[in-house]
């Protein structure tokens, strides 16, 4: 069975996903409504042996010319579209996703997190990277006896990426 869900101007086609749904849902008629006051990724596609979970961040060309421009400094007056503040929602984007994951006893498959933006390949690595340090992955603790997120499994793309590394594995992503 096809799976086919539409978020923020782009389609999600994932033949092999169990449920496919937009997990951030604001209707609380729908089921998949949580109700609490937290952060949550945009989309959330169960597979039979992993989640994927994706958020999508797409900004003006403007908006990504001053990312590039300032470097890798923190600038603590432009907490708007500076770079840190991007790595800290999209660090909290998983961090409350696994919460509501836990609390409904649902973290019984290893996570696949995916950032999709409008970046360039240097600029989703830049990303990638400082994410890293910010999401623990493997067993980032010895006491730890499970991971929270496979470093392997933490990605952050664009479309093109995406269609390179992803629609074999996953399933299609287009922008509409």
């Amino acid at each position: 069975m096809k799976l086919t869900l539409t978020e923020e101007k782009f389609e999600f086609d994932f033949p092999n996903a169990k449920v496919l749904y937009k997990f951030d849902e604001t209707d609380p008629r729908l089921p998949t409504f949580h109700g609490v006051p937290m952060k949550a990724v945009d989309v959330m596609a169960e597979f039979a042996n992993f989640q994927l979970w994706i958020e999508i961040k797409e900004f003006q060309i403007s908006d990504i010319a001053t990312m590039k421009k300032e470097g890798d400094q923190r600038k603590k007056t432009d907490s708007t579209h500076n770079k840190t503040h991007l790595i800290k929602n999209l660090k909290y984007k998983f961090r409350d996703t696994f919460l509501y994951r836990f609390c409904e006893n649902k973290l019984d498959k290893k996570i696949i997190y995916v950032c999709l933006t409008n970046f360039d390949d240097a600029l989703n690595g830049f990303f990638k990277r400082e994410l890293k340090k910010q999401i623990p992955t493997n067993c980032a603790s010895k006491r730890w006896q499970k991971q929270l997120l496979d470093e392997f499994h933490l990605m952050v793309v664009n479309i093109d990426s995406w269609q390179r590394n992803f629609e074999d594995k996953f399933g299609i992503c287009r922008k509409i």
